[in-house]
C-alpha cells in the first residue's frame, strides 16, 4: 500500500474530488495532501508534544481526578482539538446516539491513520470520515465533486453541550476519497468513525494510506478505549465483525468484577477469570432474561458455538444458553446444569433444553428437554427422566400423577432391563416385558419381596382395574391383586402356576384372600382363595383343593392332619362325586343327597 501524510484540521484543506480515488502517488488527491502537509508542517517530537497537550488539557478539565487517580488523560477529557474553532470534525458517536458508525444519510468517504494511539493500545488508529450525501439537490458538484451545502443531508453545527466533543458537525467541505468510489458527488464531512483495524478490511475502502499522527489522541466520552475487550473486538474484525460499531465506552458492571462494551448487535464482557467474551442475538437476549452477568448464569466463559443445523450453545460460569429450530431458547444453570452435563449435555439422553427451569414456592423445580425432563424436590434427589420412561410417566400424569416426582435416575442392567424409582412408585422395563408402572399396594408387596430382583421379577404390564374396583398386576413370577371382598395379596410360585391353570381370578378359585403361608409342619406352602385353597410340598407342584373335599380335609387337620398335602387336584365326577388325592390317601365325597 502507499502511505501519504494527511492535512490536520479538515477545514484547512480544499475539497477532495471523489474521482481521485484511483489513489496513485501522482493523483490530484495525493498532491493535495502533500501540499496541505507542507503548509501545516509536522511534529518531529509528536509523541512528547501530543501527550503533553493531552495531559495539560486533563489538568485543566479534571485536575483532581487526573492528579489523584491512576488513569490515562483520555479517561477524563476529549483530547486535543476538541473545540469548534480547532477545525476538526466531531466523532460520530457524539452525534449518533453513541454509535461509532456512519449515521443514516452519510457514508464512508475516506480515511487516514495515526500512530502510537493509546486508544488502540499503542498501535495504529484509523479514522474514517463519514460524508453527507447530496440528499436534496446536486448543484455544485462540477469541479470539486462536493455539492452545495444546502444539498447536504445534515446541517452545520457542533457536538452537544453535554459532551466535551465540541468539534464541528457537518461543516467541513472535504473528502479524501479512498472509500465508496461509486459515489461521484457528496456533501462535506459529517463526523468521524474510529477503529483499530484498517477500514479496507471492513468498509468499501482502498488500501491507500494517509497519515496524520496529531489525531492519535483525539477522543470522545462515547468511544471505547484500550483493554482486553478492545483486543477481543479487534481480533473479531472490529467494526466489520457481526457486532458492528460500539455504542458506548467501556463500563463497569458494578460488581467489582466485570467490565463490558455494548455494540450495535451485541456485547463483549470481561472478567479476569473468564477473559473477554462476545455475546449477541438470541443468546444475549436469553442471558439478559435471567439477569445477565449478575444472574443465575454469571459471565460468559466461551463464544457462541453454532452447528450446521442452526442450533447453538454458549457457555457461562454457572451454566449454558442453548437453542435449536425444534426448541425454545433456554438456559440451564446450577445443579441442573451439573446433572445435565453428567448425562452428556445436548449430545446425551436429554438432548437440548426446551424451556427454562420452572420453580415452585416449595423449592420444587423442573426443566423440560427434547427427550425428557430434569427435576428435584425438597424430598427427592435431582433426577432425570428420559426416552420411553418419560413418555410413560407423562401418560400417567407426570409429577401430578400416580408416580409423583422421580427419586433417582434410571438404573440399567447389562441385559437392558431398567427401573426408575419415583416418590409413589416404580417405572421399569425388561427385554421380555413392556414398560410398566408399579404403585400403591402392588408396590408395597413387590418391594417387600425384593422388587425386580425378588420372586415376582419385573411387571409384565400396568395394573388392570375392573368396574367393581377389583384389580390385578402381572409379574414375571406371579401377580398382585385385590377385590372389594378381599385384601391385597401376592400369588407367587409354585401356587401361581396352579392358579393360572384354573383361570386365575376369573376361574373357580377367584381372588386370593391373603398371601401364602407355610404349612404347620413347614414342609410346604398354601394359599386361601375365595373359591378354594392351593397347596404344595416344598420343591413340588401345587394342587387345588375345593368344595366338599376341602371341607373334609380341613376337618381332618388339613396339611398337618390325616391326609397330609394334596398330590393332585380335587375333581368332581359327572354324578357329583368329588375326589381329592393326598399323600396318605384319597378323600371321596359322594354326591349330595
Amino acid at each position: 500500500m502507499s502511505t501519504q501524510t494527511a492535512p490536520g484540521a479538515d477545514t484547512v484543506a480544499a475539497p477532495q474530488s471523489a474521482l481521485a480515488l484511483a489513489t496513485t502517488a501522482s493523483s490530484p488527491a495525493a498532491r493535495l495532501v502533500e501540499r496541505a502537509s507542507r503548509a501545516l508542517g509536522r511534529f518531529s517530537r509528536r509523541g512528547f508534544l501530543v501527550r503533553t497537550a493531552v495531559v495539560g488539557s486533563a489538568l485543566v478539565a479534571h485536575p483532581k481526578d487526573y492528579v489523584l487517580k491512576a488513569q490515562d488523560a483520555y479517561a477524563t477529557i476529549c483530547g486535543p482539538g476538541n473545540t469548534y474553532s480547532a477545525g476538526w470534525t466531531v466523532f460520530c458517536c457524539t452525534v449518533n446516539n453513541g454509535v461509532n458508525a456512519c449515521p443514516p444519510g452519510t457514508f464512508s468517504a475516506g480515511w487516514w491513520k495515526a500512530a502510537d494511539s493509546s486508544w488502540c493500545c499503542g498501535g495504529y488508529r484509523y479514522i474514517v470520515d463519514c460524508n453527507a450525501t447530496c440528499s436534496s439537490c446536486s448543484t455544485g458538484c462540477s469541479g470539486d465533486h462536493i455539492c452545495d451545502s444546502r444539498c447536504w443531508s445534515c446541517k452545520c453545527g457542533k457536538g452537544p453541550s453535554t459532551s466535551c466533543d465540541q468539534r464541528r458537525h457537518c461543516c467541513n467541505a472535504f473528502r479524501y476519497g479512498q472509500c465508496n468510489t461509486q459515489v461521484k458527488c457528496s456533501g462535506g464531512v459529517a463526523c468521524r468513525v474510529v477503529s483499530c483495524v484498517p477500514p479496507y478490511k471492513w468498509a468499501q475502502c482502498s488500501t491507500t494510506t494517509l497519515v496524520d499522527n496529531r489525531t492519535s489522541e483525539h477522543s470522545a466520552p462515547c468511544l471505547q478505549g484500550c483493554g482486553p475487550i478492545l483486543t477481543r473486538y479487534n481480533a473479531m474484525g472490529a467494526n466489520g465483525s457481526y457486532l458492528g460499531g460500539s455504542t458506548g465506552p467501556e463500563r463497569a458492571v458494578g460488581d467489582n468484577k466485570g467490565k463490558y462494551v455494548t455494540y450495535q448487535h451485541g456485547s463483549i464482557y470481561w472478567t479476569k477469570a473468564t477473559g473477554a467474551r462476545a455475546i449477541y442475538g438470541l443468546a444475549r437476549d436469553t442471558w439478559s432474561r435471567v439477569g445477565g452477568p449478575r444472574g443465575a448464569l454469571g459471565y460468559p466463559t466461551g463464544e457462541r458455538v453454532t452447528h450446521s443445523d442452526g442450533s447453538f450453545t454458549q457457555s457461562f460460569e454457572h451454566g449454558l444458553v442453548a437453542d435449536t429450530s425444534r426448541t425454545k431458547a433456554s438456559v440451564v444453570y446450577g445443579w441442573a446444569y451439573t446433572v445435565w452435563a453428567q448425562h452428556g449435555r445436548e449430545g446425551g439422553v436429554l438432548g437440548y433444553p426446551n424451556g427454562d427451569r420452572a420453580t415452585r414456592s416449595d423449592g420444587t423445580w423442573m426443566q423440560l428437554f427434547e427427550h425428557g425432563l430434569l427435576c428435584d424436590t425438597p424430598h427427592t434427589v435431582t433426577s432425570v427422566v428420559y426416552g420411553w420412561a418419560y413418555t410413560v410417566w407423562a401418560q400417567h400424569g407426570r409429577e401430578n400423577g400416580v408416580l409423583g416426582f422421580p427419586n433417582g435416575d434410571r438404573v440399567t442392567q447389562k441385559d437392558g432391563s431398567w427401573a426408575q424409582t419415583f416418590a409413589k412408585g416404580v417405572l421399569c422395563d425388561s427385554p421380555h416385558t413392556s414398560t410398566s408402572v408399579v404403585t400403591g399396594d402392588a408396590l408395597t408387596m413387590w418391594v417387600a419381596l425384593g422388587r425386580e430382583r425378588g420372586e415376582l421379577g419385573y411387571p409384565q404390564a400396568d395394573r388392570t382395574t375392573k368396574t367393581d374396583g377389583s384389580w390385578i398386576q402381572l409379574f414375571d413370577g406371579g401377580a398382585v391383586c385385590d377385590s372389594p371382598t378381599t385384601s391385597p395379596a401376592v400369588v407367587r410360585q409354585p401356587i401361581y402356576t396352579a392358579w393360572v391353570q384354573h383361570g386365575r381370578e376369573t376361574g373357580a378359585l377367584g381372588y386370593p384372600r391373603a398371601d401364602r403361608v407355610s404349612g404347620a409342619d413347614s414342609r410346604g406352602v398354601g394359599q386361601v382363595f375365595t373359591g378354594g385353597e392351593v397347596w404344595a410340598l416344598s420343591g413340588g407342584a401345587a394342587y387345588v383343593v375345593t368344595g366338599r373335599v376341602l371341607a373334609q380335609w380341613k376337618a381332618d387337620g388339613a396339611e398337618a392332619g390325616t391326609w397330609g398335602y394334596p398330590v393332585g387336584d380335587a375333581v368332581t365326577d359327572a354324578d357329583g362325586t368329588e375326589h381329592g388325592a393326598f399323600e396318605h390317601g384319597t378323600i371321596t365325597v359322594p354326591p349330595a343327597s
